[in-house]
């Protein structure tokens, strides 16, 4: 019996090893192929079978495996599966790449968030990776050229500047134009605080743009949403399109710290307005005196006027001496390599019942010029808490601050930046022999670089923005969610100018300071209702209903005096003599009711509808509510059962509509009143006066929108999407012209319409795709064309200052000018197309395309508009083992710019030559002898170059800019793990490191209307970062 036990477990242990033999244990990691982060909770199993793991915060796993068993299946979402041979050793280490088709696979509209595959309107979702280490300021310059459709044109190359974003075109005339953004939800002021009001004039601070207070390395993913279909849940606020901006939340696992730091330098983009040197200017000078007199002696020949040669030694150094000291580089002397650094630590994590996310942030940035730059100071905490099985609470808190300095740009063509500065003659120096500062101009104190030096226009801005919500799951589909957010913000404004100062703003002799501070407010509350279930698996129901109430409130003052006691008691209180002081206090509400529904069938069909109800108050209670509306649908034809067949070649197919109404608010927030300004000295009393006339019958500005799309896949490898749109906003905000016999230039008022319509096309190819090196490519082409309808009926233009229409049938911004035709090889003289129109008697008309050298015979025509027929931008994304680089290519044909500078400059008389200016470079192309071809006139003496409203001085804006550049190198983790590093990258990232531009005397990238004065140029960056995660 013993021996039989004996030999029953020998068997025992012989079959368990023979077991024990037929598994082995395969142990490994799971990264993310694009920054070699571990993936949490990854699963790896056995092919088909329920057998499997999941891997742990480092991205490990251990898993028994049977020997006949030779691969493992490695999912995670968001990722590509991956089928791998399980390696010799038992050691199997992989990398999951993206899912391609799912790159945008959420949408987040603020009122729901939805797969890609299911949302029926028109969105791009970029996520916050395809955006890293863009040396940017601000989060709207990172959307430029990777998202079709969204045109973004910068006001001022200076850090911190306000930024015009359009989506599909410009959609008001006196309403808002830019899009809504949201944060996390809730909608946000964007823009600039003052709006460039009057009373802010010599404050110069509708300059800052708020959203530079948001860092950009806290951005999870930005949707921008471009038709109805979701924009009108924003009913008012959406005329102009949403951009969606989720910021960064903590992820269940160990908690992470990640810190940054990089640096660098930035000079401008193009050479900026090149001139001409000393010499040039001088030989241009004394050719322009020579052809003066050659003209008077053709006048009088019998006059005895001195020899052209005679006349130009006797006056050459009256207007281009050489000074004593050498003629004066005027670039060196003002402009110079900007510096910038930056430093940011990030701590995330959490568990099965807490989550967070914190931040904190430092950035400084250089301007181009001596007292140009930015600070920001900037922290964020993101939190949710799950409570119980059903609820979950969460709080976002942003707390920013800038700093900033900016040279005046704008305000005068006598400031003392760009419009003269840079164009100031190398005749004038900057110093004296002594070294001091001397008036640069005759019979003037006007320095520019002691001006730049010793005035200053400085901004702090503070902001303090908090959302918290909490929600419960009432029963299962069923949730109810309270949100309330505050927006809190403060811009303290300082400006000073010297005794002899030339800024524009500044008036008399004596020191000037000015101070003053606008405060804004926004609380917002939200109750919303959201149900959403799946009925037989084949019908899918999401619906929502909402209430809201949103209080804005701004507070400002401002005053500037005069008459300081000294130059370094600069305190307004320390003056004498008070020149101005405005304030005022405004406050508006909007209540509003909201509901959407989608639904769909087996995933294949879907249809979807929102409705929203705004009362605002800042229309008439006749006139308060407005109704805005979409309804939209999809049908997912590579879901049904006859594509299956082509599915290996057509891997997908969607075609999608929508149309809707949303609209726009007036600006002003109490504009259909009848306002009064008090205060006024009234025969030496107190007195008042009509300040604004009352319009009870202003009513919403409307937006209706058709959009059509067609999404393609091909071989899983090519994904098209193209649409096309058509948008017609009616009853326009317009400040509508009246007699001036009623005391008023204008009211505001409702009239018109105007329509853009066009297309955009998308195509994202994956070139190449495996474990070492995977390559994708992003292409979009934009076109928009943007038309007046109609004005008022009796109306059909209106000539808007010198150079600009607004005239039915043609684009908003339309110039308006005498029609350049070159240079007469003859004479050198400029020559205009005549352009009369002449009656004929069959009552057509026919217009004069003769020649004439005489400007006034010329007749002003519509000429050339700001819009360009097509943009977009090229991006690639490369990854090759540790290394990846991606960059950006953004384009833009058939805009055009005025040059409002080149129109001063050449166009001031005897002011050009004993005064301030110096000339263009391209006057050295300049006619000199008969048969010279040239579009620059021949140079005189005295004469005009030309009419400032001058197709001469419209150029085009086709350029092709290598916009982003970033390349980067992860530090293999065998190496970083031993310094307990868990990843270490180290980057160059650059902008606008190339341009090639049809016009080079400026940047191409032109202010929003395409006119070019004295904005500060965009900055080419280089940039050089360390990321560090532990």
């Amino acid at each position: 019996m013993n021996k039989s036990r004996y030999v029953f477990f020998i068997l025992a242990c012989l079959f368990g090893l023979y077991v024990q033999a037929q598994n082995r244990t395969v142990k490994g990691r799971v990264l993310s192929a694009e920054d070699k982060e571990p993936l949490i909770g990854a699963t790896v199993k056995i092919p088909g079978t329920s057998i499997g793991v999941v891997t742990d915060i480092d991205g490990n796993f251990s898993l028994e495996v049977p020997d006949k068993d030779k691969t493992l299946v490695i999912e995670f979402l968001g990722m590509s599966t991956l089928t791998a041979k399980i390696p010799a050793n038992g050691v199997l280490n992989v990398s999951l790449h993206p899912d391609t088709q799912r790159l945008d696979e959420v949408v987040v509209t603020g009122y729901g968030n939805f797969s890609k595959s299911s949302f029926t309107g028109s969105a791009n979702t970029l996520r916050g990776d395809l955006l890293k280490n863009v040396p940017v300021v601000s989060v709207e310059q990172k959307l430029q050229g990777m998202t079709p459709g969204v045109s973004i044109s910068g006001n001022s190359g200076q850090p911190g500047a306000n930024q015009s974003i359009r989506i599909r075109g410009m959609g008001s005339f006196n309403a808002s134009k830019g899009p809504l953004f949201v944060i996390d939800g809730v909608p946000v002021t964007s823009g600039s605080l003052s709006g460039g009001s009057a009373d802010a004039a010599y404050m110069n601070n509708s300059k800052t743009n708020i959203m530079s207070t948001l860092n950009p390395s806290d951005i999870e993913n930005i949707t921008v949403i471009k038709d109805a279909a979701a924009a009108s849940l924003y009913g008012s606020r959406a005329a102009n399109g949403v951009i969606l901006i989720t910021t960064k939340k903590g992820t269940k696992g160990r908690a992470k710290a990640t810190l940054k730091m990089d640096g660098g330098f930035s000079n401008a983009a193009v050479e900026f307005r090149p001139t001409l040197n000393g010499e040039q200017r001088r030989e241009l000078i004394y050719e322009g005196l020579m052809n003066f007199q050659q003209d008077e002696i053709a006048k009088n020949p019998e006059a005895g006027l001195a020899s052209p040669t005679e006349y130009a030694d006797l006056h050459i150094n009256d207007y281009a001496s050489i000074p004593e000291l050498g003629y004066t580089d005027w670039r060196k002397e003002l402009m110079r390599t900007a510096h910038h650094q930056s430093y940011e630590a990030s701590v995330s994590g959490g568990n099965d019942k807490t989550t967070f996310y914190s931040s904190l942030g430092f950035n400084r940035q250089e301007g181009l010029v001596e007292n140009s730059n930015l600070d920001r100071y900037a922290a964020r905490l993101n939190v949710t808490q799950k409570v119980g099985s059903r609820g979950e609470v969460g709080a976002n808190v942003m707390f920013s601050q800038l700093n900033q300095e900016m040279n005046e740009e704008r305000g005068s063509s006598i400031n003392p930046f760009l419009c003269v500065a840079l164009n100031t003659t190398p005749s004038f120096p900057v110093r004296d022999a002594e070294g001091n500062y001397v008036g640069s101009y005759p019979s003037s104190n006007v320095n520019p670089l002691r001006d730049i030096r010793t005035d200053y226009n400085r901004t702090r801005m503070t902001r303090m923005f908090s959302t918290g919500y909490a929600s419960i799951d009432i029963i299962k589909g069923l949730k109810l969610k309270e949100t309330l957010s505050y927006d809190y913000n403060i811009q303290k404004d300082s400006r000073y100018w010297n005794p002899l100062s030339g800024a524009g703003a500044k008036s008399g002799s004596d020191a000037q300071t000015a101070k003053g501070f606008i405060e804004y407010s926004k609380l917002i509350s939200s109750t919303s209702l959201g149900y959403n279930t799946t009925i037989a698996q084949l019908h899918h129901v999401d619906a929502l209903v909402a209430y809201e109430i949103e209080n804005y409130q701004t507070d400002k003052a401002m005053g500037d005096k005069s008459k300081l006691p000294s130059d370094y008691l600069v305190e307004p209180d320390n003056a004498a003599s008070l020149n101005s002081f405005v304030s005022s206090t405004q406050d508006s509400r909007m209540i509003s009711y909201v509901s959407r529904i989608n639904y769909d069938y087996d995933d294949r069909y879907y249809i979807a509808g929102s409705f929203r109800r705004d009362g605002s108050s800042r229309l008439s209670p006749e006139n308060r509510w407005g109704n805005f509306w979409s309804v939209s649908g999809m049908w997912n034809v590579g879901a049904e059962k006859f594509m299956q067949s082509i599915k290996s070649v057509l891997s997908d197919l969607k075609i999608r509509a929508s149309y809707g109404v949303n609209g726009n608010q007036p600006g002003a927030l109490y504009g259909y009143m009848g306002l009064y300004s008090y205060g006024q000295n009234y025969m030496g009393g107190g007195g008042s006066y009509e300040s604004a006339l009352p319009n009870p019958n202003l009513k919403w500005e409307k937006n209706y929108n058709l959009n059509l799309g067609l999404d393609l896949a091909f071989i899983n490898r090519i994904f098209v999407s193209l649409e096309y749109y058509n948008r017609d906003t009616k009853d326009l905000l317009y400040n509508r012209p009246i007699s001036s016999t009623t005391g008023f230039q204008n009211y505001l008022g409702n009239l018109g319409q105007l329509n853009n319509r066009g297309w955009e096309l998308e195509l994202r190819t994956i070139n190449f795709a495996n474990d070492n090196f995977n390559w994708t490519t992003v292409f979009n082409l934009s076109h928009n064309k943007n038309k007046i309808v109609s004005l008022n009926g009796q109306l059909e233009q209106s000539i808007e200052g010198t150079w600009f229409i607004h005239k039915v049938g043609l684009p908003y911004y339309t110039f308006y000018v005498k029609e350049y035709a070159g240079v007469n090889p003859d004479t050198g003289k400029a020559m205009y197309y005549r352009n009369q129109e002449i009656p004929q008697e069959d009552g057509s008309v026919i217009v004069d395309r003769s020649l004439t050298e005489s400007a006034s015979e010329a007749q002003a025509i519509p000429y050339k508009s700001v819009n360009p027929k097509v943009s977009g931008g090229l991006t690639n994304m490369l990854n090759y083992k540790w290394l990846d680089l991606s960059f950006t290519l953004t384009y833009s044909l058939g805009g055009y710019s005025y040059d409002k500078t080149g129109t001063y400059i050449e166009n001031g008389t005897k002011n050009i030559y004993d005064s301030r200016y110096n000339l263009p470079i391209y006057a050295m192309d300049r006619w000199q002898e008969p048969g010279d071809q040239t579009n620059v006139p021949r140079f005189v003496y005295g004469e005009d170059a030309g009419p400032q409203n001058s197709s001469r001085y419209i150029h085009s804006t086709n350029h092709l800019r290598l916009k982003n550049l970033t390349f980067g190198f992860t530090l293999p983790s065998e190496w970083t793990r031993k310094a307990l590093i868990d990843k270490a990258r180290i980057y160059f990232s650059g902008s606008n490191l190339l341009t090639w531009a049809k016009w080079k005397q400026y940047d191409p990238e032109t202010p929003v209307n395409g006119e070019v004065f004295c904005e500060a140029p965009a900055m080419r960056t280089f940039n050089f970062g360390v990321q560090l995660t532990f």
